[in-house]
């Protein structure tokens, strides 16, 4: 007679702060979408304001290195060194802005995180070359290529290392069909919002670029068909 033990039950579920909320196609606005990510940042405000803190110290402290030295050579490899940090931090940042649409409070080492930042890399580079060259076309082409693919960055986000690099850019295509008009637009409105942060006394950006960065998440959650959890 067998006496195996039981399975373990599963893991609990991520931490629920007002329940959860649908984010459907059919809830893809603008208004959606702000509205969320305010309410979502200032639940998490304390979090989110040490992240962006030591992210925009690193950033200043990479570049007084650059200012410092007279040394071409060095200066190269200080701004490559820097570009490859600040690709490993902006991935933290997308991880970040899916964690709270997920209901988990941010923490600091979550933007440090390395999973899915080889992937990151290359279908980065993949990305501005198009990008780049959508825009010597009469920049229209630029625009939709951006529209189109602008979200394999949550896609890597979401899944690390699982997915590939010209998997993550397909992800985006199929999402944004059909919304990528309203896409740009949206993007046009996150842009002003950000430039009143910055004449907000210039610190006022720290706030509206998370508050737009959950706001691209609830957007990417929407395509996706994902639930998001309520901030309310």
């Amino acid at each position: 007679m067998s006496m195996e033990q039981p399975p373990p039950p599963p893991p609990p579920p991520p931490p629920e702060p007002g329940g959860w909320r649908s984010a459907s196609p059919a809830n893809f606005s603008l208004g959606d979408s702000l509205s969320y990510g305010w309410n979502a940042y200032w639940k998490n405000v304390g979090p989110m304001l040490l992240i962006a803190v030591v992210v925009l110290a690193i950033q200043i402290a990479f570049s007084a290195l650059g200012n410092a030295t007279d040394s071409v050579a060095l200066q190269v490899v200080l701004q490559l060194v820097g570009t490859l940090v600040s690709l490993l931090l902006t991935l933290g940042w997308l991880r970040v802005a899916l964690e709270v649409t997920n209901g988990v409070k941010p923490e600091l080492g979550d933007v440090f995180k390395a999973n899915g930042y080889g992937p990151f890399i290359l279908a980065s580079i993949l990305f501005y070359i198009g990008a780049l060259i959508g825009f010597i076309l009469l920049i229209i082409p630029g625009i939709i290529f951006i529209a189109t693919f602008g979200f394999y960055g949550f896609v890597i986000a979401q899944r690390g290392d699982a997915v590939g690099v010209l998997e993550s850019l397909q992800r985006s295509h199929e999402l944004t069909r059909g919304h990528r008009w309203e896409l740009f637009g949206m993007a046009l409105v996150f842009l002003l919002v950000n430039i009143v942060g910055l004449l907000a006394c210039i610190v006022g950006v720290i706030f509206t670029s998370g508050i737009t960065l959950i706001a691209w998440a609830y957007l990417y959650r929407a395509l996706s068909g994902d639930a998001v959890a309520a901030w309310e």
